[in-house]
């Protein structure tokens, strides 16, 4: 059956303006999220740049304070991809529904009204993820990097204003307590560093087997027929 048949000629017209809707609505939220990808690579930036040529040994502080900016600057990426992925899903419906019929007849789609699918989604528009997954898909793209850098950054700026004893070595003792920051004790500060890096650890087990669902391009099975869309 031809692709006409299905669909009259106006339906193929407005169609096609819901896709261009779609791929620029898709292209907005793509730059929405490389741009709080680029405040969070700031202030990573800024902290380290602050942190290594400040005069107080204290400075390491800065730190945790960045930890937590970058992760307020992840959650509300995660909203931006729940947001791009809905536009991301029914672009590739389309590809997928439409385009690729039209280029190979042949070619077996998959099963399921995806008409209905999407006009219910356009009745009813819904996310598809989660926002734990949301979290976790960025988290495993850019931000798991950050955390690592300013964590090590931390240790390696109370490392480095710590005393040395007389052989150049810096004692157990002494690294704990170039931990504090004025009149907090080293021991809270050591507490807000382990807390916030068991975080991203505990998301990145949460949701370790959230990588397989929609959202970026992935690598998928070479001898897979179809695809999960």
């Amino acid at each position: 059956m031809k692709l006409d048949e299905k669909f009259p000629t106006e339906y193929l017209n407005l169609l096609t303006h819901f896709y261009r809707g779609e791929v620029n609505r898709e292209t907005v939220w793509r730059q929405r999220m490389d741009t709080t990808t680029n405040w969070a690579i700031l202030a990573t930036t800024a902290t380290f740049s602050w942190a290594f040529t400040a005069e107080r040994t204290e400075s390491h502080f800065i730190f945790p304070f960045a930890t937590l900016l970058v992760f307020l600057l992840l959650y509300v990426e995660a909203r931006r991809y729940r947001q791009y992925d809905v536009a991301r899903t029914r672009v590739r419906m389309l590809e997928v529904h439409l385009m690729v019929p039209a280029l190979n007849p042949e070619v077996n789609i998959l099963q399921g009204d995806w008409r209905t699918v999407l006009s219910n989604d356009l009745l009813l528009p819904t996310f598809k993820i989660s926002t734990l997954e949301a979290v976790g898909l960025r988290l495993y793209r850019n931000y798991a990097w950050l955390f690592l850098i300013l964590f090590t950054g931390w240790i390696l700026r109370v490392y480095s204003g710590a005393d040395d004893d007389k052989n150049g070595w810096v004692e157990l003792a002494e690294l704990y307590r170039s931990c504090g920051y004025r009149f907090l004790p080293p021991g809270f500060t050591i507490f807000i560093e382990a807390l916030l890096n068991v975080g991203v650890v505990a998301i990145l087990g949460a949701t370790w087997k959230s990588k397989s669902v929609s959202g970026e391009i992935r690598r998928r099975d070479p001898n897979a027929k179809k695809w999960p869309i």
